[in-house]
């Protein structure tokens, strides 16, 4: 099972191969950001994901990686937080651009990168 720690509402880090990678969106779901970029880093599609803030558990129930990455998330200022389904190009393109999520060398505090932007 992956935990992945959300603070606040759009930074998430998970730990993958020694390493912590955080993840930092400007819109959209940080949660479905940060599953797309476990698959680019090996994480194993059916690997159950425990999403945690301040170590409690946000869901009552964890789901698979490959759950969540096929997803993106909306806000919409009348209707609240929209979920649909990933097209094939906009899978492509989001494997593509993993390089905005950054790498924090092992006992040091996750450096933050460019903000993921997705919807």
């Amino acid at each position: 099972m992956k935990t992945l720690a959300l603070s606040g509402s759009t930074v998430a880090s998970f730990t993958v191969g020694g390493r912590t990678h955080t993840v930092d969106v400007a819109r959209g779901c940080v949660t479905c950001t940060a599953a797309r970029e476990m698959l680019v880093q090996g994480v194993n599609p059916a690997e159950e994901l425990d999403v945690r803030r301040d170590g409690e558990p946000v869901f009552t129930r964890c789901l698979p990686v490959a759950w969540w990455a096929r997803w993106s998330v909306v806000e919409d200022a009348e209707r609240g937080p929209i979920f649909r389904l990933l097209t094939p190009t906009e899978q492509t393109h989001s494997a593509q651009s993993a390089s905005r999520v950054s790498p924090s060398p092992k006992d040091e505090a996750p450096v933050y990168g460019p903000s993921v932007w997705e919807g």
